[in-house]
């Protein structure tokens, strides 16, 4: 064995790690609309200093198109409702900045995979027509801020709890369909659980339990 490995190698790397989680309700500035995408982030943190996980990520959104807008972009007929779903799955890495009792500072840095499906539905005979179903490879890299409550009256279940403000830029490395920009800022507010919180108040309740338990013990011995 090196005789470096055991101050240098994967022991050290990894010395504690938690599980985490994040709800992640984005809002993206897309060129001429806004878009709701809903999603989830799990993962785990890494010697209390930075994250690395997967999130999924999920948009439906329809717009009607009126006979006279299809007319002008080159569709002939009624108008229709053109519906747009987004299905993408993503990793992460999410480096902090600052941890403080009450709130915690972070960049997050993503990449992934998805599927970007639309179609349209003619008003006049609901006829399904003009659908795509493209690969998309989005990127982005953002600024997170997780505010943490306090033990409120002692009650350490309010420690678990919080609220995640985000925001950043999405870009997309590469989309199929070429007809739609996916490209654009986003915005995040959203509650939080802070599962490394949980796990570190079930382990010092555990030690207490054992120490009361080791305690009583030697009281009974002598």
């Amino acid at each position: 064995m090196h005789p470096s490995f055991g101050q240098h190698g994967p022991a050290s790397l990894f010395k504690t790690i938690q599980p985490t989680t994040d709800f992640d309700q984005r809002f993206y500035y897309v060129p001429g609309e806004i878009q709701n995408v809903w999603g989830y982030r799990v993962g785990v943190l890494i010697n209390d200093r930075y994250k690395l996980g997967i999130g999924g990520y999920y948009m439906n959104k329809s717009d009607e198109i009126d006979a006279q807008s299809a007319t002008l972009s080159g569709i002939s007929g009624a108008g229709f409702t053109l519906h747009k779903k987004l299905y993408l799955g993503t990793v992460y890495y999410e480096p902090y900045l600052l941890r403080r009792k009450l709130w915690e500072t972070s960049l997050v840095f993503e990449t992934g995979y998805g599927r970007s499906v639309h179609y349209n539905v003619y008003d006049s005979i609901g006829k399904v027509g003009s659908e795509s179903n493209s690969m998309i490879i989005p990127a982005g890299a953002g600024l997170s801020i997780n505010f943490k409550l306090p033990a409120i009256f002692h009650l350490q279940g309010f420690r678990w709890v919080g609220i995640n403000i985000m925001g950043g830029y999405r870009t997309t490395i590469y989309h199929q369909d070429k007809g739609y920009d996916y490209n654009g800022a986003y915005w995040s507010l959203s509650g939080a659980v802070f599962l490394d919180r949980m796990v570190e108040d079930l382990r010092s309740w555990k030690k207490e339990r054992q120490t009361a338990r080791n305690k009583k013990a030697i009281e009974l011995h002598y």
